[in-house]
């Protein structure tokens, strides 16, 4: 039985069989040769996925930096993301918005605290590629040349820095509870005669409550390239297979580097729990409605996870615009952007009075 390859001092994995290089694939689930097919089990356990105190990481720099593995780093100049590559390329294209205007730079990995899990990609180019196509052909509101025009020949796959925050949350609320009570009105109708009507009111009494919640695993993108709104549409990642984080995984693929700090992240999270803390204590009032919500929050037991999740990336131009498209590297799940038709909207309004109109005639 052979025992895993090893990355050697220059950050190649060399092939067991014929010594070429190897690279993680996610078709095969495993390391990879190029040249003679050779393929390669990366066994990976989760001992090391252990939350930390987010004071403490806040506090003190980490000593485990990096990615482990050698990579040359590309800044985009366009939209600030900033990607390491593990092959000897002299040339890049962003995968976050397309811009070849990059500057190649020597990788600064002292500054940034090693990731502690992964979860490795799955879902291979193919089916990433066959899933943007499915998806860029669908849609009554785009414009009809949009598949042939937004044509996607490059697609990237590459781990993305997330962060991941727990905590342990107490929160009192105060408000004015509503109960809706009917009164009887007498008015008189346009035809002069009396009638009478349900008038619906409200009777407001103060209230308040005390909710607990318990955050696990709230996601935060760390990447310059996609943002938090954008990424939550190809939610859920399935954190349950994330395994400890191995460089060779990272192996012929592209990783970029947080821009999102710890800090910056956890100000992120604390917003997400507090609107659904907010959100739980509006629910928790009684009555048939609510007015003036006051939430105070305290937070403990803070922790975090420093994460790579896999997503590939791509974008297109339409009429000199650019679109992003990301597909979940673990799930297939795609979400992107689309110009409309305003030909096609327009004609759909015009439609829809023709039929109102037709539909009220039948009626006189």
């Amino acid at each position: 039985m052979q025992t895993d390859q090893k990355l050697t001092s220059a950050g190649r994995i060399p092939c067991a069989n014929c010594g070429s290089e190897m690279a993680y694939s996610a078709e095969k689930r495993a390391l990879l040769c190029g040249h003679c097919g050779h393929k390669q089990i990366i066994e990976s356990g989760t001992d090391k996925i252990k939350e930390k105190s987010l004071q403490s990481g806040l506090n003190v720099s980490s000593k485990d930096t990096g990615l482990k593995i050698q990579t040359k780093t590309f800044n985009c100049t366009n939209c600030g993301a900033s990607t390491a590559v593990t092959t000897d390329i002299v040339s890049f294209e962003c995968g976050f918005c397309g811009s070849k205007v990059i500057n190649p730079k020597a990788t600064e990995e002292a500054r940034l605290i090693s990731p502690e899990g992964i979860i490795p990609f799955t879902v291979d180019r193919k089916t990433a590629l066959q899933k943007y196509k499915d998806w860029i052909g669908q849609g009554w509101f785009r414009p009809s040349n949009l598949a042939k025009m937004a044509k996607i020949d490059k697609i990237h796959g590459v781990y993305i820095p997330f962060w991941t925050y727990d905590a342990e949350t107490h929160s009192n609320w105060w408000a004015e509870a509503g109960y809706y009570y009917y009164e009887t009105e007498t008015y008189t109708d346009s035809q002069g005669n009396t009638q009478t009507r349900q008038v619906r009111n409200i009777r407001w009494v103060p209230a308040s409550g005390y909710v607990k919640m318990d955050f696990d695993d709230i996601l935060v993108i760390a990447s310059q390239g996609i943002k938090q709104h954008r990424v939550e549409k190809i939610f859920p990642f399935n954190l349950e297979k994330l395994v400890n984080y191995d460089a060779r995984f990272v192996a012929g693929w592209e990783a970029e580097l947080y821009k999102i700090d710890l800090a910056q992240g956890a100000k992120i999270a604390d917003e997400i729990m507090d609107k659904a803390i907010y959100e739980r204590c509006a629910k928790e009032v009684p009555g048939d409605t609510y007015r003036d919500l006051r939430v105070t929050s305290e937070k403990t037991n803070l922790t975090y996870k420093h994460i790579l999740l896999p997503i590939w990336i791509s974008s297109y131009q339409y009429n000199g615009k650019t679109y992003q498209v990301i597909v979940n590297g673990q799930t297939g799940a795609i979400s992107g952007e689309k110009p409309l038709s305003w030909v096609k909207i327009i004609l759909t309004v015009l439609l829809v009075i023709v039929v109102i109109a037709i539909l009220m005639f039948l009626k006189k």
